[in-house]
């Protein structure tokens, strides 16, 4: 495994993190972790280093799956990072509670990386940064020494990224990035680099879309690697991101993406022009799946929906491969999309902004005949 310091914080991490929010609901809906306690001590024993997590993950399950699994690891060998949302705290008192169950979840005494979760606008930063608000409270926590870094996690454009980063009262970033998006987000990372921050970079498959589409994606491929594994090191092989949180649900999936970190070369700015010129405008606005918006009041079953629509972009504009999707894939009928009563719920809980109503409308609309 290969390590890179983590900003300024003098952590060294392993450029392949665990990304907590994908075991599958079979290894911990009966109440045993067991299934997914091995993934987690497969990543470590194959050394990564950071494990990220959140309170509201796996229906609020993650946590308490890491806590498991940390019992029988040494504790100088693993960084934790989890997280703190508005929609679970607004002010100080209130993190302080979050912080709390977060380490009793886990059956720790520190969290190094605590982050402010899911910053959508600047309005949410400033909620963040009000005067006795999440931040005070992490502050006050760090004083304690109850966590160690105070970071932030967001899918702001990279104007806004810049300016979040160059008010100097964060130690790192995690942000969307990936073959998909780069070209659309690298101001962004480059601002966070400008600032010495430490930079982990989450969806960098995509959501899955990218191995999942190989002949769409093979201008990625390199070599001998898988797609998974070239979508990594393309990340990795540049000199600004620190690393990759891919989201595992197997231990298969574990052992191919730690691959990623062996045999990495560095990139030049002409190969991400190449790879800019792949893409087109559309690929930014595709669906990962992340199931932030999961909770319709009508029950419509939105992530699966929002990824069948991702086969309409992929298509090029063919509405029977979102009709395919959602019937051979995910067994929903596409006729749910029209419970719909455009409440906008779904759309203040999506980190990307996606115009979820209007492609459910359009999914709606299908003649299915």
């Amino acid at each position: 495994m290969l390590y890179r310091p983590y900003g300024k914080t003098g952590k060294s991490v392993s450029v392949i993190g665990f990304g907590g929010m994908r075991f599958r609901k079979e290894d911990y809906a009966d109440g045993d972790y067991s299934r997914a306690v091995e993934i987690v001590h497969r990543a470590h024993n194959l050394g990564v280093n950071y494990f990220d997590t959140a309170p509201d993950y796996c229906n609020s399950t993650s946590e308490k799956i890491y806590g498991e699994a940390f019992r029988s690891m040494k504790r100088d060998t693993f960084h934790v990072s989890t997280k703190c949302g508005l929609w679970n705290a607004t002010t100080s008192d209130g993190a302080r509670r979050m912080i709390d169950q977060s380490l009793q979840r886990m059956g720790l005494d520190k969290i190094e990386f605590y982050n402010m979760w899911s910053i959508k606008t600047l309005d949410d930063y400033r909620e963040f940064m009000k005067k006795g608000g999440v931040y005070e409270g992490a502050l006050q926590a760090k004083a304690e020494g109850l966590i160690e870094h105070i970071c932030f996690t967001t899918h702001l454009g990279g104007d806004d990224i810049a300016k979040i980063a160059y008010d100097g009262v964060f130690e790192g970033v995690t942000l969307g990035y990936n073959a998909i998006n780069f070209a659309y987000r690298q101001k962004g990372i480059d601002a966070c680099h400008d600032a010495n921050l430490g930079i982990v970079t989450m969806n960098p498959l995509g959501g899955g879309i990218i191995p999942a589409h190989p002949d769409y994606f093979s201008f990625l491929k390199k070599g001998d690697d898988s797609l998974a594994v070239s979508a990594l090191k393309f990340i990795l092989a540049q000199d600004k991101a620190t690393l990759a949180i891919p989201g595992f649900s197997s231990i298969a999936e574990v052992e191919e993406n730690v691959l990623a970190a062996e045999g990495l070369e560095p990139t030049s700015a002409d190969y991400l022009d190449e790879m800019a010129s792949h893409l087109t405008t559309e690929l930014n606005s595709l669906c990962t799946t992340c199931a932030y918006c999961d909770s319709c009041p009508e029950e419509i079953p939105i992530p699966k929906l929002l990824d069948s629509y991702n086969m309409y972009i992929l298509s090029g504009g063919d509405d029977k491969e979102i009709l395919n999707r959602a019937k051979n894939h995910w067994s929903i009928p596409t006729e749910l999309a029209a419970k719909c009563t455009a409440c906008g719920q779904c759309e203040t809980l999506c980190t990307q902004k996606l115009p979820i109503i209007e492609r459910l409308a359009h999914i709606a609309n299908i003649k299915t005949t």
